[in-house]
């Protein structure tokens, strides 16, 4: 498959991406059949129902189920303020969809790859996962990612694009561990003073902006996480697990909730402080960052107590970014992701009400997706596991470099019969 697709030319992708998403457009408005299409953008009547608040001046302070930095909240005015939030936001989103593929494309023709694939994987997104693409918000912070991993080599520019992102949606924050450590001292200058700034803009304009702190604290076990997919089961096997709608998200109520919340997000500051100790060792400087970003993301999504199905955009991007310089696993990972995300789509719109009430089918379909998931999250950790201390200093690694190590002897041989023995190993390789 991705042999296939890197042989599409840019013309070929722009009049797929105009196909594909004139499918996911007609799909969430309802103009071509698609199972259960009406909950595709339903979030858009929320996004419209909040911007004619912040318009006349209300900011969605006490609204539970606003769950987003303050910038976001300037997305959906500026699409209330191109017509209703429901047109104008599909519209910001359908933008932002098409500068994403613009700039991987971009990339490619700068890189010389000689192929297209980081476009292609883009591409390929709202058919793996579903027209929800273009009816969630998670497609803004995405490119701003996509952006910065692009830009990894110009610390400011990487760290402004940061800052941005995470004004939009906090975990784009990650793509820091993803930046050299020698290029770190500059990126957190660009990206604290990016966000200082814009933080005190937003917080002037719109009194109370971060209030969607508090309610990121007070959020239980999403029925999609990792950490309910237990109870699940237990639901879909003749027993009895209650939900309730909080937070925009359908949330388990049973015991020990609280303690698998812990336990999940003890895996978080565990897994992640580790990435962060080898960045500061300098142990990470020969792993690219889009692999980097790949895995703390991955993980943050693991260990997440919310695990929506628009969160499969953030790997998208990401991906297409690691295909201008795949690692190891790549391919094994995006297959991996691919079968996750369809999975995905299956279970949210179409299978979603039978999963929260316990059908088996949809709960298998849920437990592919996670599983699918986590080996993903594994390969890739192992993709940028750094050797042994002991081994690096031993043996430096090259980047793209195999290491020939000739035996030492104590016979010291001419330096012709030396040549012609390190040309018979390599041959013999």
């Amino acid at each position: 498959m991705i042999s296939f697709f890197k042989r599409i030319t840019p013309t070929g992708l722009i009049v797929l991406w105009v196909l594909t998403r004139l499918w996911a457009l007609g799909c969430g408005m309802k103009v071509l059949p698609y199972p259960t299409g009406e909950y595709l953008f339903s979030d858009v009547q929320l996004y419209d129902w909040w911007s004619s608040n912040i318009a006349d001046g209300h900011f969605p302070i006490n609204d539970p189920m606003w769950q987003y930095p303050p910038l976001a909240a300037l997305v959906f005015y500026v699409g209330y303020c191109l017509h209703s939030a429901t047109i104008g936001f599909v519209v910001l989103a359908l933008i932002a969809d098409g500068l994403t593929l613009g700039v991987l494309i971009r990339a490619s023709k700068r890189q010389q790859l000689g192929h297209y694939l980081p476009a292609a994987i883009w591409l390929l997104a709202p058919l793996v996962m579903g027209p929800i693409i273009l009816g969630r918000f998670d497609v803004f912070p995405t490119l701003l990612m996509v952006v910065a991993l692009l830009a990894s080599q110009q610390p400011v520019r990487a760290g402004f694009w940061l800052a941005i992102g995470t004004l939009l949606k906090v975990w784009p924050i990650l793509g820091l561990l993803a930046l050299k450590r020698s290029a770190l001292p500059k990126a957190m200058i660009s990206f604290i003073a990016t966000s200082v700034a814009g933080s005190l803009l937003l917080k002037l304009w719109w009194p109370g902006s971060f209030s969607f702190i508090d309610g990121q604290k007070s959020r239980g076990l999403q029925i999609e996480s990792v950490g309910a997919l237990p109870y699940m089961w237990w639901n879909a096997t003749s027993h009895i697990v209650t939900t309730d709608f909080r937070f925009g998200a359908i949330e388990v109520v049973a015991r020990g909730t609280s303690v698998v919340s812990f336990a999940i997000t003890l895996c978080t500051i565990v897994l992640l402080g580790r990435i962060s100790i080898w960045r500061l060792q300098g142990r990470l400087e020969n792993v690219s960052a889009p692999d980097v970003a790949l895995v703390t993301v991955l993980i943050a999504m693991v260990t997440s107590r919310v695990l929506s199905p628009q969160y499969n955009v953030w790997i998208f991007g990401i991906l297409a970014v690691c295909a201008v310089n795949p690692g190891q696993h790549f391919e094994r990972i995006t297959q991996l992701f691919f079968i996750g995300a369809l999975a995905g789509q299956f279970l949210y719109p179409f299978a979603y009400v039978s999963f929260q009430s316990g059908e088996v089918l949809p709960t298998i379909a849920q437990t592919i997706r996670i599983g699918t998931l986590l080996a993903a999250t594994y390969l890739a950790w192992q993709q940028i596991k750094p050797r042994p201390a002991h081994l690096d200093r031993d043996h430096p690694a090259t980047p793209g470099v195999a290491q020939l190590t000739v035996p030492k002897s104590s016979y010291s041989a001419p330096k012709h019969d030396q040549q012609g023995r390190i040309a018979r190993i390599i041959a013999g390789h």
